[in-house]
């Protein structure tokens, strides 16, 4: 615990005040609380000061305004605010905040007589937060925008070989560009594909939702092999997940489909419905290098030669459909890769 045994305010000199503890006890603690604010007020991440024995929200900055509205900003619980969850992420507890998925970290000083609890909420820095993700779709449409109008032209110009030539040689290697300029399409299809996933949260469209038929319909897309490696292992608990049932399957698909390609093609990839906050998706596998593994979810990131590596990062737009978030859990531990999807 941090010890603040003075706080050097600028209003008056303590030894101007004939009675230094009646001036601290009707003055102080209020510029104590212009001096809290005037510190955390520029961070830009939610920060609270919490008085320790009540609970009640001493101080907070902007960024953890925002979104609240001003009737929960009086004499508000912070327990009231925050709803943790202290066992989706191994062992760091997270929470689910204006929208978006915080780490909690908070620390405890004192100040005169009152003890105080500083709590801090970071994003995970593998996770890209919303503004970080509607930057990156801006510059898959310029890039789109770019890329779309010389391969049409690209394109034509193929076809007017291909009809005005009837030599052999130059029609095998127009059938190569070709394949290559389709190739190219498919990419940028792709792109537009993720350019168009909208990433909104809208609790009014939360739904019960039943995991296994999705997982089915799931298996039906796979071939008889890969269908066979799945395993679902059924929770005790039949609580169901609340989720808008399009969006979570679009995740799971997404996250089994990344499970398939980089495990064992003998090994069992298992689906665990852990609670009806959070689902986990685990295959066989070597931990995954630092370099990747520390931007995971970020788009582009891939170990394949013709991989654009954005599935991971469209599993997470999608997530966010119904408030949800996801994280690496296992990176080669117990020689498991797994993720975990963490619903609000």
């Amino acid at each position: 615990m941090k010890q603040y045994t003075s706080l050097q305010l600028e209003i008056n000199r303590a030894d101007e005040i004939d009675n230094y503890d009646t001036y601290y006890s009707s003055v102080s603690d209020f510029s104590f609380m212009d001096v809290i604010s005037t510190l955390i007020e520029d961070i830009s991440y939610p920060v609270f000061v919490v008085k320790d024995g009540s609970r009640y929200v001493y101080a907070l900055n902007q960024a953890a305004k925002e979104g609240l509205p001003p009737t929960l900003l009086d004499e508000v619980v912070i327990d009231d605010l925050l709803q943790v969850h202290n066992s989706l992420l191994n062992d760091q507890p997270i929470v689910f905040f204006n929208k978006q998925w915080y780490l909690i970290n908070s620390d405890t000083f004192e100040a005169g007589d009152e003890t105080y609890e500083k709590i801090e909420l970071k994003v995970h820095s593998a996770v890209p937060d919303a503004i970080t993700l509607n930057r990156w779709k801006h510059m898959v449409a310029v890039m789109l925008h770019r890329f779309r109008s010389p391969l049409t032209g690209i394109s034509g110009y193929l076809d007017l070989l291909m009809e005005g030539t009837l030599d052999s040689t130059t029609q095998n290697r127009a059938t190569k560009i070709e394949e290559g300029v389709t190739h190219l399409a498919n990419l940028m299809d792709e792109l537009e594909y993720f350019y168009h996933i909208p990433s909104e949260f809208d609790d009014s469209k939360l739904e019960p939702v039943d995991l296994e038929p999705i997982l089915n319909r799931i298996k039906l897309g796979l071939s008889e092999k890969d269908r066979s490696r799945i395993q679902y292992l059924k929770p005790a608990d039949s609580t169901a997940l609340q989720a808008t049932e399009d969006s979570l399957e679009r995740v799971l698909q997404l996250l089994v489909k990344n499970a398939v390609t980089y495990s064992d093609e003998n090994s069992p990839v298992i689906i665990s419905k852990l609670s009806n906050k959070s689902i986990r998706i685990s295959n066989e596998g070597k931990p995954i290098k630092s370099s990747i593994c520390d931007h995971i979810f970020h788009p582009f990131v891939t170990s394949q030669a013709n991989n654009l590596g954005i599935g991971l990062t469209m599993a997470l737009l999608f997530s966010r459909h119904f408030g949800g978030t996801i994280f690496q859990t296992e990176n080669g531990e117990n020689g498991r890769i797994s993720f975990t999807i963490c619903f609000p």
